[in-house]
């Protein structure tokens, strides 16, 4: 079996483990691409807010089950009779409303289709949650390979100071050589403090999108190079559905729900009526029924809302279904033409950029060039190495931008 899909499927696993497992602070133990996927998948803070609705749609449910919206009502008069002779009358009566249509069935099937909704709309969010841990993750990586980068150039501009100091003070070259290499090691110092600064926003970024309270101390591991989860998500076939899509489906069966509630209660309230009346010496009891006569309000504006609404879910839907295809087809070209960016300038570009600077190095040493000419050339090697950065993270990103079309990292998939 090909090792990447091994790796894809491993990392999807622990994307599936409980939140218990992570025992250990974030700030304690580096963040891998599996251990950023599992965070954001369980504790983003947009994801904690999601899961709300389905407590609010439970609420809706339980007070869908009563039996009646309305309570029974209890009447009761009583007072004097005044004449010849004088007596207490009284008049008791009770009112049991009872609802037609099966409305109470009606309200119920609409509250769990409004549950569903929202637990498909959770794993919506999931997904838009780990993508966007998920680039941060890769800015992370990108920044520090950029801060390797900058002291590297430090490193190189230390040297070339020292070796300018030696030439200057044996006359072989002039002092504004000496002044030429203290500026580039003053721009390789102001480059590292410059990178760092991104290094820290890049990590603030990523610990905002785990629901982290700081980014103090948050170590990040590993290989904006490596490519292998992304590749075998562009070799996987298509996913045949997303969360997304479920979401929208579950809109229109809730939006139906509410069409059928509505014609429902376009039926007349009616209501259950006894009473017992004592007027003097005599005892009279009542029984019979009262109804709503809709003169006034027909209840047609609420269907025909409902009906509208359950038409936009639809097609909401439709075309949420329609775009699924076009999207992961796009995706998964950008990220191939990415990767074939990155490809030209590791085979092409990268190498040649290195060795030339290496032999310029060396050739300012043994006198054979100036400074000026050695740092024109450094800078395009260093230029070209940036560059190479640079596509290494759209890559990245366009494989992250692959991944959540597809929705690998939720359970709709």
């Amino acid at each position: 079996m090909n090792t990447s899909f091994l790796k894809l499927s491993a990392i999807l696993a622990l994307c599936m483990l409980p939140a218990a497992t992570l025992a250990a602070e974030p700030g304690q133990v580096p963040l891998t691409l599996a251990r950023v996927i599992e965070l954001s998948s369980a504790s983003a803070p947009e994801l904690r807010l999601a899961a709300a609705g389905i407590a609010e749609g439970e609420a809706k449910l339980s007070g869908a089950k009563v039996r009646a919206l309305e309570n029974p009502r209890l009447d009761l008069l009583a007072g004097p009779r005044t004449g010849t002779e004088s007596s207490l009358d009284l008049e008791v009566g009770m009112e049991v409303p009872f609802e037609l249509g099966s409305r109470r069935d009606k309200r119920i099937a609409l509250a769990r289709a409004g549950i569903e909704r929202e637990k498909h709309a959770v794993e919506e969010v999931r997904r838009q949650s780990v993508t966007a841990a998920v680039a941060a993750y890769y800015r992370v990586l990108q920044a520090q390979e950029r801060l390797s980068l900058a002291l590297e150039r430090k490193s190189v501009a230390d040297q070339l100071l020292l070796i300018a100091k030696q030439r200057h003070a044996s006359g072989d070259v002039a002092r504004f050589e000496v002044n030429l290499a203290q500026t580039e090691l003053a721009r390789a110092d102001s480059a590292v403090s410059s990178v760092k600064g991104r290094v820290a926003s890049a990590k603030g970024a990523l610990a905002r999108a785990l629901g982290l309270p700081s980014a103090s101390g948050l170590m990040v591991s590993g290989s904006i190079k490596d490519r292998g989860f992304f590749a075998a998500i562009h070799a996987a076939p298509a996913p045949a559905t997303r969360a997304d899509l479920l979401a929208a489906q579950a809109e229109v069966e809730a939006s139906r729900a509410a069409v059928s509630l509505a014609e429902a209660e376009r039926r007349p309230d009616v209501a259950l009526r006894v009473s017992y009346k004592r007027e003097g010496d005599e005892n009279v009891a009542l029984g019979g029924i009262s109804v709503a006569l809709p003169f006034f309000n027909p209840r047609r504006a609420p269907v025909q809302e409902a009906r509208v609404l359950h038409e936009r879910a639809q097609l909401a839907a439709d075309i949420s279904r329609a775009a699924l295809a076009a999207e992961i087809e796009g995706a998964r070209n950008a990220y191939a033409a990415a990767v074939e960016a990155v490809r030209r300038l590791e085979t092409d570009g990268l190498a040649l950029q290195q060795e030339n600077a290496s032999l310029a190095s060396e050739s300012y040493r043994a006198g054979k060039i100036n400074l000026s000419t050695l740092l024109q050339l450094r800078r395009d090697a260093l230029e070209t190495r940036q560059e190479y950065l640079e596509r290494l993270l759209e890559a990245a990103e366009a494989g992250v931008e692959l991944a959540s079309a597809t929705g690998i990292w939720t359970t709709a998939n």
